[in-house]
């Protein structure tokens, strides 16, 4: 029976279809799913880009204090308030480089989370020092 009724279809040169499909809808539940997804990679990718900053810092540090760099700005006549207060404020401005990356690429991406940004402006105020603080701790760049 099926046969006839396509060979009568085919017969007709003026017979059309037509069909109209729609999607079901998104769940509530998977729409949240898939958005918590995105902030975890985004906060694990975040996370690793921010973990390299106090790693540099801590390595330059030893790297100076293997070489006796310090020393030698300490016996030229440099201060050794300014001496720190010129490497704090240099790695501090430093650290706002890849900040920045990552803000402008959050915000052209569209993953932009509210009030992330204050945590991300006041990060390098808090690793800064407790970066240089730690880096007594060690007695090489290696070892660090």
């Amino acid at each position: 029976m099926y046969q006839s009724v396509l060979a009568n279809a085919l017969d007709q040169p003026d017979l059309t279809f037509e069909a109209t499909t729609t999607p079901f809808p998104v769940f509530h539940a998977f729409k949240l799913r898939e958005q918590a997804a995105q902030s975890f990679d985004f906060a694990f990718m975040v996370a690793i880009g921010l973990a390299l900053i106090p790693c540099v810092m801590v390595s330059y540090i030893l790297q100076e204090r293997e070489g006796q760099l310090k020393h030698m700005q300490l016996i030229s006549g440099m201060s050794l308030f300014g001496y720190w207060a010129a490497n704090l404020l240099a790695d501090i401005v430093k650290a706002y480089v890849p900040i920045g990356f990552i803000l402008l690429l959050s915000w052209a991406s569209g993953v932009w989370y509210t009030d992330t940004w204050v945590l991300f402006v006041l990060f390098p105020w808090a690793v800064v020092p407790f970066s240089y603080t730690t880096s007594f701790l060690f007695s090489s760049d290696t070892a660090a």
